[in-house]
């Protein structure tokens, strides 16, 4: 799951880049066994994420003074090293060593393994075929929820309601290209809700394999009450389900997980890890 999120934040990277112009200055750097991605035009943490450290290869001094000299080298102030607790414990104390510090946040990673919700042969077993239908709320209550999947024409609405909905992301530059960027693109399907005809809700789905990353949820202030984000969870767990996944992810702030929380579970807290700190000369 760390490598999954890890390679499709890549691909979000290099879908930006191909932007024309690219004017968030996206970088991805895929030298090494994890990626190293950054946004040049926000220099914010949010972006400049380091994911998969320590996971698949040994990680050494070398390893940690690479990802501090390629946010360095770009100007980036603020960038993030988010350790799972499958990494070997020296590798915190390298991190604090080259100049990085324990910040308080986290991020949690939820996930569920879709063979446990259902038969074997595909369908819904009865404790959980209501709980799966994206047109019944939490109490039980019917709805007519129109979900749609979304295509490269829907982009444009895609990121103004991204950049309505994360308000508090606002930078010096317009964040509607990162938004749009993967709306229509292979490896990605985007969803939508809509009230007459209006995006209220969306989210994003990206599968490798067995398995299926969720992400990119947004929702219309007005919206936020509705549920809107738990149906479409609801329906990338039926549609991961059918492409043969057998286990479906994501990750979020703790307070941000909304709807994804109620249906999928808690795996573990991943610890950031952001400069801030003096180098230490010990061993």
């Amino acid at each position: 799951m760390e490598t999954h999120e890890a390679e499709v934040w890549a691909r979000c990277f290099e879908l930006a880049a191909a932007v024309p112009g690219n004017p968030l200055g996206a970088v991805i750097d895929r030298s090494g066994s994890f990626p190293l991605p950054a946004l040049t035009a926000v220099d914010s943490g949010s972006f400049n994420r380091v994911v998969a450290l320590g996971v698949a290869d040994p990680t050494d001094s070398d390893t940690i003074e690479k990802i501090v000299s390629f946010y360095r080298g770009l100007g980036q102030l603020n960038f993030r090293v988010e350790l799972a607790p499958v990494t070997a414990p020296h590798v915190a104390s390298s991190l604090e060593r080259a100049g990085l510090h324990r910040a308080s946040d986290g991020m949690t990673k939820v996930w569920g393994r879709l063979e446990s919700m259902n038969n074997g042969d595909g369908s819904a077993s009865d404790e959980t075929a209501h709980d799966l239908d994206p047109h019944f709320d939490s109490n039980g209550d019917q709805e007519v929820r129109d979900i749609r999947r979304l295509s490269a024409p829907d982009a444009e609405q895609v990121a103004a309601l991204n950049v309505r909905a994360w308000g508090a992301w606002q930078a010096g530059v317009s964040l509607k290209p990162w938004f749009a960027a993967t709306v229509g693109q292979n490896g990605f399907v985007h969803y939508g809700v809509f009230e007459a005809d209006q995006l209220v809700c969306t989210g994003a789905m990206a599968i490798n394999g067995h398995l299926a990353w969720i992400g990119f949820d947004a929702t219309h202030p007005r919206h936020q009450s509705r549920q809107f984000r738990r149906s479409l969870t609801l329906r990338r767990v039926a549609d991961a389900r059918a492409a043969g996944c057998t286990i479906i992810h994501a990750e979020g702030s703790t307070d941000r997980l909304s709807g994804r929380s109620r249906v999928l579970n808690t795996l573990y807290v991943r610890r950031y890890f952001v400069p801030g700190g003096e180098p230490s000369s010990g061993s």
